[in-house]
């Protein structure tokens, strides 16, 4: 009898119900069956752990890959390339696009072909060979020039800490040089420092070179403030600078500028004593001390200032602030020299001013009374 079928009659109904009945006891019994199967199944792997098929993980993986339109075993280094996807080119240049140049270093030129604005491709890079032209003029090059094949090391902190410390020596070592050279010419008079620097001829550069350390902490140059109030008089009148170091007087001026310093450092700087020099009588208009007033015979220097001065000619003093105890007694000094005060300006924060004109002739061989100013020594930092 079919599984499934419509009685026509009683006697068709009542098979039709015992056929049913043992449809339903065969069907009850292998659900049972089933059942007890699966609960057998679970208390046998309760506590085992699950191993997990490596071969069949990756079989999921490269089916995952597969769906997702992707080359399965193309996975490099964590990179995923895409199905048919082309690579770019990129030909690395300088980025000229003008006429070709003479230089080999620049002779090459950037072109990006297929590039796309978006492209997530790795682009091959590839180097476009010189041109004959490049190559030429790179040989001249060599063969012209001699370069040094030395070896240049990367610099270490060791190395570099070791440099540091050289300098800070240097500067150190510098600094009292200046200090001890400052000290004795300020404790002399002009003849001995003449001597000194003679028998040392090295100490008058490495007085300068300290000297202009010190001008650099300054909140001012005097001598710029000089060269401002001489340019505000007539071109013609003639000049000398006494002390005047490395001569920066002269070249500032379009005057006639007579340098004087004890070394000549250049050509046109007369190495003398400042209280005996070569000059005539009478033969400028402006004497200029700079911060020059250095020494024990200050009067020396003044009355060889009066001596090479003309009637009415000008003096100007710049000086350390600190080195004046009693402003009335160098004022009476100069006085005595043959010299009137005009201006004054003490009202700088670092340096006083002076401008004095000659009002009379006094001679080399004048009985005055010596006059100083403090000595400028500089602490040791």
């Amino acid at each position: 009898m079919p599984k499934f079928f419509v009685p026509t009659s009683w006697e068709n109904l009542s098979e039709a119900v015992k056929f049913r009945s043992k449809v339903s006891l065969s069907s009850s019994s292998t659900e049972a069956k089933v059942a007890q199967a699966t609960s057998t199944t679970r208390k046998n792997n309760k506590g085992k752990k699950h191993t997990v098929d490596k071969d069949k993980t990756k079989d999921l993986i490269n089916a995952k890959v597969n769906r997702s339109g992707l080359k399965s075993g193309k996975v490099h280094k964590g990179r995923i390339v895409k199905k048919n996807m082309s690579q770019t080119k990129v030909i690395i240049t300088s980025g000229y696009t003008g006429s070709e140049p003479d230089d080999p270093l620049s002779s090459t030129k950037l072109k990006f072909k297929g590039m796309k604005k978006h492209s997530k491709s790795t682009p091959v890079v590839e180097l476009l060979p010189p041109t004959k032209k490049a190559v030429q003029a790179t040989r001249s090059i060599l063969e012209t020039k001699n370069f040094d094949t030395e070896l240049v090391r990367p610099t270490s902190a060791r190395d570099i800490g070791l440099k540091t410390f050289e300098d800070t020596l240097k500067q150190q070592l510098l600094g009292g040089r200046f200090r001890y050279i400052n000290e004795q010419l300020y404790t002399m008079d002009s003849t001995d420092a003449n001597e000194f620097f003679k028998s040392d001829t090295e100490a008058f550069n490495a007085y300068h070179a300290g000297y202009q350390q010190q001008v650099e902490k300054w909140p001012m140059n005097p001598l710029d403030r000089i060269i401002k109030m001489i340019k505000r008089l007539p071109k013609s009148l003639e000049i000398v600078d006494f002390g005047c170091g490395e001569g920066r007087l002269s070249t500032m001026l379009p005057n006639k500028v007579y340098s004087m310093d004890l070394v000549s450092t250049r050509n046109d700087i007369i190495a003398c004593d400042m209280a005996c020099t070569p000059l005539n009588d009478q033969s400028v208009d402006i004497a200029v001390y700079c911060l020059s007033l250095m020494g024990t015979n200050l009067k020396d220097y003044l009355l060889e200032a009066n001596r090479v001065l003309r009637p009415n000619g000008l003096v100007i003093i710049a000086e350390i602030q600190s080195r004046f105890d009693d402003l009335r007694q160098f004022i009476r000094g100069l006085e005595a020299c043959g010299f009137e005060l005009l201006k004054k300006d003490i009202n700088e924060r670092l340096f006083y001013f002076f401008q004095f004109k000659k009002v009379r002739n006094v001679g080399k061989v004048a009985l005055i009374p010596q006059f100083s100013l403090k000595p400028c020594l500089y602490r040791k930092r």
